[in-house]
């Protein structure tokens, strides 16, 4: 069973409340820009404290020395999961796989808020899929443990490399895709190799988050509880 990753792109109070009544859930707590930079160890010291695993999605693109001290300081905060942006280059990412020493870092392939014509814009003449194949060979010939990457890539993926796979812009039936564009559902990313699945809005703005979160649960548990038709 794929593990349930909560991306708390909340209000810090609203991410304490859900954190505090999931206690004893086989959750993942995701924590990007929004609560890092405005309550940094507040935070992540809380999801530790109550036995949760954390995963920080910092999505480091720096130099090499630059991203050896994020992984240190990740490392001091009981990081368990880790973002980088393969684009970083080998070298960055040889920095953070020989630092990382218990961190499972995650390697960024393509946001599943771009599609292929932003490659054009940027002047690469290379299909969307190639694109992704060469980041994450080199990510992982470097020692990277996991790729974040779309669903809808995650076939090819699979039918190429042995990796711990991440699967953000995930909905559930009838949801929108809101600005992310590379969508799948939860059963089709389970389907297609997903290990861990990344869930954010469909919980953070559900009437009752608890029940959403339930009802993803059980969703992952037995797939065939979803809706056939796919987005």
């Amino acid at each position: 069973m794929p593990k349930l990753c909560i991306a708390l792109d909340t209000d810090y109070d609203k991410a304490v409340e859900l954190i505090n009544a999931l206690k004893d859930k086989p959750i993942v707590f995701k924590v990007g820009y929004k609560l890092f930079i405005s309550h940094h160890r507040k935070i992540t010291d809380l999801i530790k404290q109550k036995g949760f695993e954390l995963f920080l999605d910092l999505k480091l693109h720096d130099i090499p020395s630059t991203i050896r001290n994020a992984v240190l300081s990740a490392l001091d905060l009981g990081a368990d999961y880790l973002t980088v942006h393969i684009v970083s280059g080998k070298d960055a990412l040889r920095e953070a796989v020989n630092t990382a020493k218990g961190i499972k870092l995650l390697g960024v392939t393509l946001l599943t808020s771009l599609e292929e014509d932003q490659l054009k814009e940027w002047g690469l003449c290379i299909s969307k899929e190639d694109y992704i194949l060469n980041l994450s060979s080199l990510a992982l010939n470097c020692g990277i443990e996991g790729l974040v990457c779309s669903g809808k890539e995650l076939p090819l993926l699979k039918s190429k490399f042995n990796f711990f796979a991440v699967v953000p812009g995930v909905r559930l039936y009838g949801e929108p895709q809101d600005d992310q564009k590379r969508v799948v559902r939860i059963e089709e990313a389970i389907r297609n190799g997903a290990d861990m699945i990344v869930v954010g809005r469909s919980i953070l703005t559900a009437k009752d988050p608890i029940k959403k979160v339930e009802e993803i649960l059980r969703l992952l548990e037995n797939p065939s509880l979803g809706h056939p038709p796919k987005l």
